[in-house]
């Protein structure tokens, strides 16, 4: 029964560890890009709060609600987009060789969770020969 229990456990954990690694993270969909001429008005312009003014515009037509401390609309620089809620850049999981993102984090959380309970099935099957031989 042990093994049975052991094995079980050990597939939950590989199975959700392999799907981590190779979900994408994902990426905000194009819908969050400015149109072109607001883009390039964005660009154009050099003061912070024109170009607020110009996100806030944008963005009553977007399902976005979270903004930064200051009430600003967050915008990504590098992706050229606004932030949809929950969206940030991270480096790399070392755990998992890979970003954990909105479309992997389901399975980075199993990950953990099997991997905990794998650990603990391991230290109560080894717990009495620990014991004997303390």
């Amino acid at each position: 029964s042990y093994l049975v229990v052991f094995h079980v456990f050990f597939f939950l954990f590989i199975w959700s560890y392999w799907k981590t690694i190779c979900s994408p993270p994902a990426c905000p969909s194009t819908s969050f890009g400015l149109p072109k001429a607001e883009k390039e008005q964005y660009e154009r312009e050099q003061r912070a709060e024109v170009q607020q003014e110009l996100l806030k515009k944008v963005v009553l037509e977007m399902p976005v609600y979270t903004r930064t401390a200051g009430g600003a609309v967050r915008y990504c620089n590098s992706c050229q987009v606004i932030k949809p809620d929950r969206c940030h850049h991270c480096s790399t999981c070392e755990t998992v060789n890979n970003c954990v993102g909105f479309s992997n984090y389901k399975f980075f959380v199993l990950f953990l969770g099997y991997g905990a309970m794998y650990c603990l099935v391991i230290s109560a099957t080894v717990l009495q020969y620990f014991i004997k031989f303390w």
